[in-house]
């Protein structure tokens, strides 16, 4: 029986890990085979400690050492899970995945990109929609999945008891769990002929702060209020941090424009995740009431 291996880059982080969840059952029944790329040691041990192979992959590397100092990680994959750091580094470590890839003979890539318009002006949404098209026009079958906001990243957002403190004002964005995108990833990556040449926007449905402050008060049988701050905050806090600043400013930007309404989410993409898996994706509610303990302070 074929059992095809498949290569998750960016395993250390909330959706590769949640991918490699999904798709272990399968690596255990010898349906297919696992393979986790990460830089990190820690992570590396509990993945071998499950019975997974792992690669050490810096894509930071084929800057000095070309591609041949990453080639040997694409060797004998046949399909494959991209994504990247939150830093303008990925376009050139998206390149150099896809070409390795394509080098090796992968036969389909699953990118991980963002949620927006085809014609966004936004500067990180235009940055995944390029590598979109680099992988589009590199030959290798493929498959974009643009998320939209992450369910998980609201526990962030809460500094204080009873308090949601976010950055988009009185604007509404599309959310997604994070479990969801991994499901459709999944499912790609175990059949991907139907989804070859397909974008899939990811959201569960929209909302604004001021409903999910609402709804933290009805799940969590507390009371909940919506404090906004300035999006300069969010960028300042982050920065300070130790993130890209680059990357970041263009956040600010799209936040800032949520806020005063001259931007929207993409609209009439709420049923793809259950189109794709055949189960219903995670709503707010739902989320929030598996997570309730979470948001008790």
């Amino acid at each position: 029986m074929f059992s095809p291996a498949i290569l998750v880059i960016g395993a250390s982080g909330a959706v590769g890990s949640a991918l490699i969840d999904e798709l272990v059952p399968d690596h255990r029944v010898g349906l297919l085979r696992v393979v986790g790329a990460t830089r990190q040691q820690e992570v590396a041990r509990s993945l071998r400690e499950r019975g997974i192979e792992v690669r050490h992959l810096d894509l930071d590397d084929a800057e000095m050492g070309g591609r041949s100092a990453v080639q040997p990680i694409f060797e004998g994959i046949d399909r494959a899970f991209l994504l990247t750091g939150y830093h303008v580094r990925m376009l050139a470590q998206s390149k150099v995945a896809v070409d390795a890839a394509n080098a090796a003979g992968v036969s389909h890539l699953v990118h991980l990109g963002a949620s927006a318009a085809d014609d966004s002006t936004i500067e990180y949404n235009t940055w995944h929609q390029l590598v979109e098209a680099y992988v589009e026009r590199s030959g290798l079958g493929f498959t974009n999945l643009r998320p939209s906001s992450f369910m998980q990243n609201l526990r962030l957002s809460v500094a204080a008891s009873g308090v949601l403190t976010h950055f988009i004002g009185d604007g509404w964005t599309n959310w997604v769990d994070i479990g969801d995108i991994a499901a459709v990833a999944a499912t790609v990556l175990r059949d991907p002929k139907p989804h070859h040449g397909r974008v899939y926007h990811l959201a569960a449905e929209a909302a604004s702060a001021t409903e999910i402050a609402k709804l933290l008060g009805e799940t969590t049988g507390q009371p909940w209020r919506y404090e906004p701050a300035k999006p300069e905050v969010f960028y300042k806090q982050l920065v300070a941090a130790g993130y890209d600043p680059i990357y970041l400013r263009s956040v600010r930007n799209y936040l800032e424009r949520v806020a005063n309404g001259s931007l929207t989410d993409p609209t009439g993409i709420y049923d793809n995740i259950e189109t794709v898996t055949g189960r219903p994706a995670t709503s707010l509610r739902q989320f929030l009431e598996r997570n309730r303990d979470t948001f008790l302070r």
